[in-house]
């Protein structure tokens, strides 16, 4: 009896032990958290998007159009492009809103679209900048994969916070999928939300320096991460008969009216923040033309479509999502450029049918920096 007392003291006593060690670490713990927050102030403006302040990753890349290494990097608010500008005030300020043909995510930060059209204006000084050309700031807010539905959260979340001049949104190509995939319209995309990993990584700072510490002291790896990419892109001929398009394209796509409501939506807020927008449309490398219908249309990154299309029934469904674009920011009175129709359907500027090469990235700013320097502002 006298044992089994012991015994029972003994768990007693290591349970009290384990339990005081447990309850302090995690004193501990929220202390550490609440130090790091007051001498490095959280950076992140939004826990809904995913920008990841201070990000640094090498890329090596194997894709035809694309330099072979390059730098994927962010400033502290998450945005690929320089650092935001202390007199923020004196310069004319943009943030480029989109999916992964915004981001540029392969391509070196000094030669994504984004980064261009910055160049370019310092250059051209468009008179609408007022006096506040050359100083021109552009912060690339593009995200692989996301829709809509998650600019109207990068509307509210991130504009709202820090009212840039101007807004510029290349959008669609990712809303095309709602409307090709059944699974996608019923569980949503993805990428338009946190990962649980991603919202705990954001809103900790502990674990994000807990993170970096690890990846030096047991990984034995710089804090810059690398990125390889491979990639050839070949037009495949098509296996089978694809679905046929109809005259009307617009009877296949179930997803319009979502696009339609979504733009409604985000242009609401531009406008009630008193921030410039400028919609761009989506230009692909497919057409409509005989080579392209005996083309394999699939998008390799919308996960299982309904149906086969041709790349050029691809295109067709689209330009229907580009020219419901056009048709909302002539309702709404915003503008909108047709990027679509000012970049040639060639390969030269493409690394696949809709992701830009370096010369097409530079070609787009060279495009949109024209038309900021000829427009004098919103239509309203």
């Amino acid at each position: 009896m006298l044992l089994s007392h012991r015994v029972k003291q003994g768990v007693i006593n290591a349970a009290l032990v384990v339990g005081s060690t447990v309850l302090a670490l995690i004193f501990a713990a929220l202390v550490m958290e609440v130090v790091l927050r007051i001498v490095s102030p959280s950076s992140v403006l939004s826990r809904r998007v995913p920008l990841r302040p201070h990000f640094k990753k090498e890329l090596k890349v194997n894709i035809p159009g694309i330099s072979p290494t390059g730098m994927h990097s962010t400033n502290k608010w998450g945005l690929r492009g320089d650092e935001p500008p202390d007199e923020w005030t004196r310069f004319y300020t943009i943030v480029t809103i989109g999916g992964s043909t915004t981001q540029d995510f392969h391509i070196d930060d000094r030669k994504t679209w984004s980064y261009r059209l910055q160049e370019y204006l310092r250059e051209t000084c468009p008179k609408s900048f007022l006096d506040k050309c050359p100083r021109v700031w552009v912060g690339n807010g593009g995200t692989c994969g996301q829709s809509t539905r998650a600019h109207i959260m990068f509307m509210e979340d991130v504009i709202s916070k820090i009212r840039p001049d101007a807004v510029i949104l290349l959008v669609g190509i990712n809303d095309l999928g709602f409307s090709i995939s059944r699974e996608a319209r019923e569980r949503g995309n993805h990428w338009d939300e946190l990962h649980w990993k991603m919202k705990l990584c954001l809103n900790s700072w502990l674990i994000q320096v807990l993170y970096i510490w690890k990846k030096i002291l047991l990984d034995k790896v710089h804090v810059v991460e690398f990125s390889v990419a491979r990639r050839t892109f070949e037009p495949r001929p098509l296996a089978g008969k694809p679905m046929p398009v109809p005259e009307d394209p617009r009877e296949l796509l179930v997803g319009l009216d979502e696009y339609r409501a979504n733009l409604r939506k985000i242009i609401t807020i531009g406008k009630a923040l008193n921030v410039r927008m400028l919609f761009l449309t989506q230009p692909t490398l497919t057409e409509d033309n005989d080579y392209w219908r005996s083309m394999d249309g699939g998008f390799f990154w919308i996960e299982h479509p309904d149906r086969t299309l041709s790349a050029a029934g691809a295109y067709r469904l689209l330009n229907e999502y580009n020219k419901t674009l056009m048709e909302v920011c002539a309702e709404q009175r915003v503008e909108c450029f047709d990027l679509a129709s000012a970049v040639p359907h060639e390969d030269q500027y493409f690394t696949d049918t809709v992701h830009f090469s370096e010369r097409g990235a530079d070609l787009v700013a060279q495009k949109v920096a024209e038309y900021l320097s000829a427009s004098p502002g919103s239509p309203q």
